[in-house]
């Protein structure tokens, strides 16, 4: 177990620095480009720092875990949402654009109704799979027709060099978020809880580590558009393309091993996540701005709900 805890820290410091070599490319890729760091959030580092998730959920669902695939993309997203935007907004409050509340944040809540609508049976089917990755090729065509235009013109311009380095430091980043979770899952196995349960909280968070990192140095570096776009467009790719995809591949069947409230534990943690989408869209719409009071409210609950998911996984 000591060895375990030891190779999860010694990631997780990797894992820092290839964020911030990601960030530096990527705000230097949108200056070329002459694009806005929330497009490049959307998109991009959205998509990249989604690695995690798209290979712990795709072999899951491989293998016949429906609860662990779903649960860790539900979980990441309300960990992205909760835990992350709750904490970058404690350290500075984040000013928000008009179009991730008007455009991004509805695509992301239609996309957790069509999956709570999905999973009423405890089944995603191929059928609902490719709907899904509709919608997402619809959103993703029409980010890049609207693309936002920068108006600001800065001193340096990337060239070649900032491929590379993004490149080489999302690889970085992917890989040691791999080794975290890996040693995150053998840490929590060994306390014996739900595979809903880990997937909802240790797997999620610890395949959440990416968009931790980049929207954490985002936030040092006061690139808000870039920090709330990351996690905005990584919850919208994990919905649409990672539930999609892991459901074209194998029809995924969940268990509900636990009730809440008189539902399912999985779609006790989609209505969660709903009511969180909600939340922040009412809190982003005042005063376009994500304040440190605010951010204190969603960590809290971010917070509370993973204990209370392993308080449950553990009851199971």
């Amino acid at each position: 177990m000591a060895l375990q805890v030891l190779i999860l820290i010694a990631s997780l410091t990797v894992l820092g620095f290839s964020a911030n070599y990601l960030v530096n490319a990527s705000i230097r890729i949108a200056r070329r480009w002459h694009v806005s760091e929330l497009f490049i959030g959307l998109t991009i580092v959205a998509m990249g720092t989604s690695a995690p998730e798209i290979a712990v959920s795709v072999a899951a669902a491989l293998k016949g875990q429906g609860d662990l695939s779903v649960g860790n993309v539900i979980g990441s997203n309300i960990f992205n949402l909760g835990f992350i935007l709750g904490l970058v907004a404690i350290m500075a409050a984040q000013k928000i654009d008009k179009k991730t509340v008007k455009r991004d944040m509805p695509i992301l809540l239609v996309a957790t109704l069509l999956i709570l609508i999905f999973m009423l049976d405890l089944k995603i089917v191929p059928l609902e799979g490719a709907i899904l990755l509709l919608v997402l090729v619809g959103y993703l065509i029409v980010l890049f027709l609207k693309k936002d235009i920068s108006e600001n013109e800065l001193t340096r311009k990337g060239n070649w060099r900032d491929y590379v380095i993004f490149l080489i430091s999302l690889v970085v980043l992917v890989k040691s978020s791999d080794i975290a979770v890996a040693a995150a899952v053998n840490i929590a196995e060994y306390f014996k809880v739900s595979a809903w349960a880990i997937g909802a909280t240790i797997v999620a968070a610890g395949t959440s580590l990416p968009e931790i990192a980049t929207s954490v140095i985002a936030t040092i570096k006061k690139k808000f558009g870039l920090s709330i776009g990351n996690v905005v467009g990584s919850d919208i790719f994990n919905t649409f393309g990672i539930i999609g995809i892991s459901s074209l591949i194998k029809p995924i069947t969940l268990e509900a091993k636990t009730y809440i409230l008189g539902m399912a534990d999985s779609i006790f943690s989609v209505s969660i996540l709903v009511l969180t989408i909600v939340m922040l869209m009412a809190f982003m719409r005042s005063g376009w701005r994500l304040s440190r009071r605010e951010g204190v409210i969603i960590f809290t609950i971010a917070i509370l709900r993973m204990v209370f998911e392993i308080y449950v996984g553990r009851m199971s």
